[in-house]
């Protein structure tokens, strides 16, 4: 029976996962979080329903370790479900935002640590990476279009596995792998294509595939020979990125225009929306360079989705003309004190504006007395 690592030191279960995994335990992938976070950061980002993902254990950059799905549960984590039900699966905090993702010596020692103590108690006798999914350590590249681990952890997964290895008792040193060549395309689908799925299909892996993935429609986000990546799904809010073969699905739509991603600098005081034109559910927390997936625009402001999964950001707005005197409404759901999360009372509809400066923007519920300061861009002019 799978028992969890006695290295953790804090828990906090998702509930997006399959109970029990239906493969034995064989493999470790490890995943970064394509931010600097703490386990409790993690644990925010995988507990709703509708985020659709978890990783058996996350390292925050201080090196600690959490648990959000048992061992004896598959993770859904690396876009594969014939992978997460042989492996265990590690999200690793970066220590720095962008370039080559770099992960600090606390976080990293910590995911040996981590490795050893998986191997030992589910029989792994060695981990080793020939750069495939055959191997005992993967990495989330291996079955979607994606740069995770980043260029830095896979530059260390040798490094990793001999570190590992020599504290399971095999000193044998890994060599370097060589590149892959990319396996050419040769079906007629392309990325970016809207498919739906045959009766009938299984993933590429095996792997059976749940009824509500089936009835959907999938974009395409990656493809290499019979092998395409179903990600975003038609109304673009959920993404499996889950392989199938090319032979189990049938063209809708042919290739729209994909969103490119790109970074931007962010104060960690800068607000994290739960979604484009949403509420406010606290800051980024540490500035820095963020990845942008995604763009939204409602009304005169667009919002970024940040590639970590903690939310969406303002990326750009265009200027509200707003001046003293003008009569102004109050955007749905965005009644905030100015620089907080705290909301005022709306006792009316429309208001006056008493004073501008920047952003804030004093406002008055009679035309003389202050009601509060808000944002400019939480304002509509009437």
């Amino acid at each position: 029976m799978a028992t969890n690592s006695s290295l953790v030191v804090y828990t906090r279960i998702s509930p997006n996962r399959s109970s029990p995994r239906n493969q034995a335990i064989t493999k470790i992938t490890v995943h970064h979080m394509a931010g600097v976070c703490s386990v409790e950061d993690f644990g925010n980002i995988v507990a709703p329903t509708s985020r659709q993902m978890s990783a058996n254990y996350a390292i925050g950059n201080d090196g600690r370790i959490g648990l959000f799905c048992p061992e004896a549960d598959r993770s859904w984590c690396s876009s594969s479900p014939w992978n997460d039900n042989r492996a265990i699966t590690i999200e690793v905090s970066n220590s720095a935002v962008g370039g080559d993702w770099p992960i600090g010596d606390r976080a990293y020692n910590s995911l040996v640590k981590l490795c050893v103590d998986i191997c030992k108690r589910n029989g792994i006798k060695k981990l080793y990476f020939d750069g495939t999914q055959n191997g005992s350590l993967t990495f989330h590249y291996m079955f979607a279009s994606t740069a995770c681990p980043g260029p830095w952890m896979k530059a260390h997964a040798n490094d990793l596995c001999n570190k590992v290895n020599a504290q399971l008792g095999n000193s044998n040193q890994q060599a370097p792998q060589q590149p892959q060549q990319p396996t050419q395309n040769n079906s007629s689908f392309k990325v970016g294509d809207l498919v739906k799925i045959n009766s009938g299909a299984r993933y590429y892996n095996g792997g059976g595939i749940p009824a509500w993935v089936s009835q959907e429609k999938w974009y395409i986000s990656s493809i290499s020979g019979d092998r395409a990546v179903l990600g975003l799904n038609e109304a673009k809010n959920r993404n499996i990125q889950s392989p199938i073969k090319t032979s189990d699905i049938t063209l809708v739509q042919t290739q729209t225009p994909t969103f490119k991603e790109y970074t931007k600098s962010f104060k960690g005081t800068d607000k994290l929306y739960n979604n484009a034109g949403g509420s406010v559910i606290g800051t980024i927390g540490t500035s820095g360079v963020y990845t942008i997936v995604d763009e939204k625009t409602v009304g005169t402001v667009t919002y970024g989705k940040l590639k970590s999964g903690k939310g969406w950001v303002i990326v750009r707005q265009k200027d509200v003309e707003i001046k003293k005197g003008d009569k102004v409404t109050v955007k749905s759901g965005q009644n905030y004190v100015y620089g907080t999360n705290k909301k005022f009372t709306m006792f009316v509809s429309v208001y006056t504006v008493l004073e501008v400066s920047g952003d804030r923007v004093v406002i008055s519920s009679d035309g003389k007395n202050v009601t509060t300061a808000i944002a400019k861009s939480n304002l509509q002019k009437v």
